[in-house]
């Protein structure tokens, strides 16, 4: 006959797993690498139009999957020749279409050096006046489910960002779900338990 003791033992263990699983449901994901710095640099105002993007980044770049998009002000694109990766930096030359006045948009996306895609986007402007840049908002990265096609345009990345944005918030609340759940279930069988005792001592 099981004993007040042999019941509080097996009610330990079964809280011990719960709290393995929870934990493990719940764990972090590893970070991603991170952009730290531009060239040019976020929301700049330049005299003169640059002859290339260069990009630098936390972590050292995947040779695979790595694309950056330059599009001007009438949405045309002005890239030209192919990106060059250089460990933790990748460089995209510019054609001379990128030399008119007005704002150009610059979308990027390479896979970091823990295998995982990462994309983000940012604006600078090429003006005839002098080269005063505006307060820059802090650059961020944005995990990706895997790299874009090669063609695709600068709407496609900020869609496909929101994408993945809204996918992690949702795997967010199913692990808090699936914690929940395994809780519940285990607080049933330790009740199980202890009424089972109480009827053997009765009985």
């Amino acid at each position: 006959m099981p004993t007040t003791t042999s019941v509080l033992r097996r009610a330990a263990a079964t809280l011990s797993a719960v709290g393995a699983l929870t934990a493990l449901g719940l764990a972090p994901a590893a970070a991603h690498d991170e952009v730290l710095s531009t060239s040019p640099e976020q929301n700049a105002v330049l005299e003169t139009a640059p002859e290339q993007i260069k990009l630098s980044y936390s972590g050292e770049i995947m040779d695979i999957g790595h694309q950056v998009l330059v599009t001007g002000p009438e949405g045309q694109s002005v890239t030209e020749g192919p990106l060059e990766r250089n460990g933790s930096q990748v460089i995209q030359p510019l054609a001379e279409t990128g030399s008119e006045e007005g704002t150009y948009q610059v979308v990027w996306r390479v896979v970091s050096s823990d295998g995982h895609p990462i994309e983000g986007t940012y604006s600078y402007e090429v003006s005839g006046g002098t080269d005063t840049p505006n307060p820059a908002p802090s650059l961020s990265s944005t995990p990706s489910e895997a790299p874009a096609g090669e063609g695709a345009d600068s709407s496609d990345g900020s869609a496909q960002a929101q994408e993945v944005a809204d996918q992690e918030n949702s795997g967010g609340l199913s692990g808090w779900a699936v914690g929940a759940t395994v809780v519940v279930l285990a607080l049933v069988v330790i009740g199980f338990l202890g009424l089972m005792s109480r009827r053997r001592r009765n009985s």
